[in-house]
């Protein structure tokens, strides 16, 4: 009876494993690939491709800005771009020193007013707090460092070229750094744009000590 017993044990356990391949020890259970990674039969092709076409991709926290421009090859692609730590067997672009602060609620009435005016924004350069910008560069100004300064003016007039509040103050800060010539430069563009009592009796000042 014992023997009989054992036959059958030993017929239900083979039965059982022909029923499944050895994949199934390996893998169990199947491993989910990321929809990300998934290939399409075709690929979406929502551009013109050409050697010169580029799709921009930009990211910003606040505290790391990436900005990369990515060639649309005609035979199609997919890449995937990871915000964090890299490996250090791929090559880098060096971060940049100053890092523009993003944008906010309190940045859309002043960038409504500018555009209202007609003036031009790049909006290629990457987009940034006015009022942020204009907090850190008073502040850098209040501690003497005009150098640092005029970089987080220049991270506004990089994508706001026109922005006369702004103008005003490079000039001012070039003006403090020694730079009469460019200051006064920069001056005419900011009055150029609005003009400024202020800003027309210093020109006229700067202009009489010029040799």
């Amino acid at each position: 009876m014992n023997q009989l017993s054992a036959l059958l044990f030993a017929c239900v356990l083979c039965t059982s494993c022909a029923a499944r391949n050895y994949t199934y020890y390996l893998i169990e259970p199947t491993v989910k690939k990321n929809t990300t990674l998934k290939e399409d039969d075709t690929l979406v092709r929502p551009f013109g491709y050409g050697s010169t076409t580029v799709m921009k991709v930009r990211w910003n926290d606040g505290k790391v800005l990436t900005e990369v421009d990515v060639p649309v090859l005609a035979s199609g692609q997919r890449i995937v771009i990871e915000h964090g730590a890299g490996s250090p067997g791929v090559k880098t672009i060096a971060p940049m020193r100053m890092v523009p602060p993003p944008p906010t609620k309190a940045d859309t009435s002043l960038v409504e007013a500018y555009r209202a005016r007609g003036l031009k924004v790049e909006e290629d350069a990457p987009d940034v707090s006015i009022t942020r910008a204009q907090a850190l560069m008073q502040e850098a100004t209040r501690a003497g460092n005009y150098a640092l300064a005029l970089e987080w003016c220049e991270t506004v007039l990089q994508r706001y070229k026109s922005h006369p509040e702004f103008l005003r103050a490079k000039a001012s800060l070039l003006l403090m750094m020694g730079e009469r010539d460019k200051a006064i430069e920069v001056y005419e563009a900011a009055e150029a744009v609005e003009s400024d009592p202020a800003v027309r009796k210093k020109l006229e000042e700067l202009r009489k000590q010029q040799p």
